[in-house]
């Protein structure tokens, strides 16, 4: 044997320890006064034969063997090392008539090592299901941590039998453990079991709430197991389950995850047949006026996703619901990089949405409003269709600073600068100004400034001051309003912002001298500037149709 002891030794031991005769025969007699070998050694180490029943129990010695050891005085309930028992060596071994003889014989089987683990732990652990089922008709115990206040307690060295079997994908013994008691919700310090077990994971999933798991336990993050399943682009079939157990379909995250909905973690995952499912089963598409946070509608329009904006849409959802932070889904969609964005912009405009929203900002003063919010975003590239696009549904043009009017766009037309059908459509749609921030404004380019304030000095044009009017009365209604109004068509494109500059494409073709269809179209920098000087007429006259400098029109009449 090791410890350097022969079956001598043991047999000695064991027949008579104190005859000095046998002693003498093996050659190891003392004096009375002297210690036995086997004490010395144990007075160093711990029982050898521990070890050697380990030992023993490791190599899978025949059965007869263990009992003689056992005869000789080895432990069935003595720790080897560590507080590991001689139980727990014939259950890492896997072998049961060993783990069955020294429960026979009295062996513990709670038993516990220093890290907490019994037999059963180690069993579960390495998915040894007869063992498992063994120990359990033993009484071994199925839960062994006790239940706390603490709704995340702290990390043990130590997981339950149950937790082990599941990491360890031992669905059989799982299923064995949760038979006999054991709490499919235990708490660990992420989480309870269900939440511990990938959402993909459905035979685990489908075992634990079939033996009375929480569909709507949090984990340490405010996260249900539905909306994890949610979040995933192939968590559809997760869904379904979890929604069969009665999973909330409206639950929140906490205020670490902007307290989301399972709806925003379907709309993030971009899988359409989830949202859908969701919607079916009641999922609430807006969220009371204190929620300031991003809705479902915004994350979707983020996505550029047209499918998934419309079936939104469809289901009721506040096109104008709005966040301190990034406004309404219109300041969203004219942000930069947004994907199908002309199919979005013209989705949420038709359903309502309005281009003159004004939101408030967490820090006081109001947020750009949309039209100035896609002409800070695209510097680069403004596109004229957009651009149309606002003003027909609504959008106000108000060359006035924000911080004198909350609409106005004063300050990000240097965006625009280089790009001259752009600036001149927002000049037409023009129904304010401001001079003096005009003057002062290092904004501007000095050809900017000086359209400007030509146009700042001269009253609105008759046509300009009609449309208004109808703009503030019809609101973004006029372009579905516009075709039943007793107008030509000339004239409700003009009302509407036609694409791209309907009375630019159409007045050519209309029977008008040129003058005329340039003034109705405003041509490049104030056609009727340009022009009147090269016409047979008075000078007065000249400045009486150029809204010449100090009141022309006053010294005509």
């Amino acid at each position: 044997f090791k410890r350097g002891l022969t079956c001598l030794h043991l047999t000695s031991r064991v027949i008579c320890p104190a005859e000095p005769v046998q002693l003498q025969l093996l050659g190891q007699y003392r004096p009375a006064a002297a210690k036995m070998p086997t004490e010395c050694i144990s007075e160093c180490l711990p029982n050898p034969l521990q070890r050697e029943l380990a030992d023993s129990i490791i190599r899978m010695v025949p059965l007869d063997d263990i009992r003689i050891l056992l005869a000789c005085g080895a432990k069935v309930n003595e720790p080897v090392t560590q507080g590991l028992r001689p139980l727990h060596y014939a259950v890492w071994q896997r072998y049961p008539e060993a783990a069955m003889l020294l429960l026979v014989r009295g062996g513990d089987v709670n038993a516990r090592d220093e890290c907490g683990y019994s037999a059963l732990h180690l069993s579960a652990e390495h998915g040894y299901t007869e063992l498992v089922k063994l120990l359990l008709l033993q009484g071994a115990r199925v839960d062994y941590r006790e239940d706390t206040d603490d709704p995340f307690p702290r990390t043990t060295l130590c997981d339950e039998p149950l937790r082990l079997a599941i990491r360890n994908g031992h669905h059989e013994v799982a299923r064995v453990l949760l038979e006999n008691g054991a709490d499919p919700n235990k708490r660990y310090f992420f989480g309870s079991e269900i939440n511990l077990v990938s959402p993909l994971d459905l035979d685990f999933m489908r075992l634990l709430l079939t033996y009375g798991a929480n569909p709507d336990a949090q984990d340490r993050a405010g996260l249900t197991p539905l909306m994890k399943a949610a979040r995933l682009p192939q968590g559809m079939e997760s869904v379904l389950l979890l929604l069969s157990f009665g999973a909330n379909v409206n639950a929140q995250t906490d205020e670490r995850h902007d307290f989301r909905s399972v709806l925003h973690y379907a709309v993030l995952s971009g899988n359409l047949a989830t949202v859908n499912l969701l919607l079916r089963q009641g999922a609430r598409v807006n969220f009371p006026p204190d929620y300031q946070k991003a809705t479902p509608l915004q994350l979707a329009v983020l996505k550029g996703d047209p499918e998934l904006v419309r079936m939104l849409i469809d289901a009721g959802a506040d096109v104008n619901a709005s966040s301190p932070i990034i406004g309404t889904a219109l300041h969203v969609v004219c942000a930069d990089n947004i994907p199908n964005r002309l199919d979005l912009l013209q989705q949420l405009l038709e359903a309502g949405a309005d281009p003159n929203v004004l939101v408030e900002s967490d820090e006081g003063p109001p947020l750009r409003p949309v039209l100035a919010e896609y002409l800070a975003s695209n510097e680069a590239q403004p596109c004229p269709v957009v651009v149309n696009m606002l003003l027909r549904y609504g959008a106000k043009v108000v060359m006035k600073t924000q911080f004198r009017d909350p609409h106005g766009l004063l300050n990000c037309l240097q965006s625009v600068a280089q790009h001259e059908d752009v600036f001149l459509t927002l000049l037409d749609a023009a129904e304010s100004f401001d001079t003096c921030m005009i003057r002062r404004s290092q904004f501007l380019t000095e050809a900017q400034r000086a359209v400007l304030m030509q146009l700042a000095t001269c009253p609105l044009p008759l046509s300009q001051q009609v449309r208004l009017y109808l703009r503030r009365l019809f609101g973004n209604r006029l372009p579905q309003l516009a075709p039943h109004l007793p107008l030509p068509k000339l004239l409700q494109q003009y009302l509407t912002y036609g694409p791209c500059g309907a009375r630019a494409q159409l007045a050519p073709h209309l029977p008008l001298p040129k003058l005329l269809q340039q003034y109705l179209t405003y041509g490049p920098c104030g056609a009727r500037a340009q022009l009147a000087p090269h016409l047979p007429l008075p000078k007065l006259l000249q400045q009486y149709l150029t809204y010449g400098p100090c009141g022309a029109r006053a010294q005509f009449g």
